[in-house]
């Protein structure tokens, strides 16, 4: 469990009022006070992990998609159509991003392997 999650935790911080809480307030006044840029304390795009996600995907999920063409818990089962995957699979590499898709079936395909 991480430490920012435990109940204390939680209860500590749900204390002050909302105002404070609203925007992550405390936390990006924290960083002002420690000498930070207006940037970094409040960036004007939030963060996101799109490319890193992006770049897992295609080095690490799609070679397991590769695999799941070739023996595939949801395929045989019948709950993925193993012709439109492969056709899925090869539409992935021309595209710009990876279909949600493609990551749901890889999700649930690696769920249901560690099962096993």
């Amino acid at each position: 469990m991480s430490p920012l999650v435990h109940p204390r935790i939680v209860r500590f911080m749900e204390q002050p009022p909302h105002e404070h809480r609203r925007g992550k307030a405390l936390f990006r006044e924290r960083i002002r006070r420690a000498g930070l840029p207006e940037w970094v304390a409040a960036p004007a795009e939030p963060e996101n992990f799109l490319a890193v996600l992006e770049k897992g995907l295609r080095s690490y999920g799609l070679p397991v998609l590769d695999d799941m063409l070739k023996e595939s818990i949801l395929v045989d089962v019948g709950h993925v159509d193993g012709k439109a995957l492969a056709e899925a699979r090869g539409d992935a590499d021309a595209a710009p991003v990876v279909p949600d898709l493609l990551c749901d079936v890889l999700a649930l395909e690696v769920g249901l392997r560690s099962l096993m």
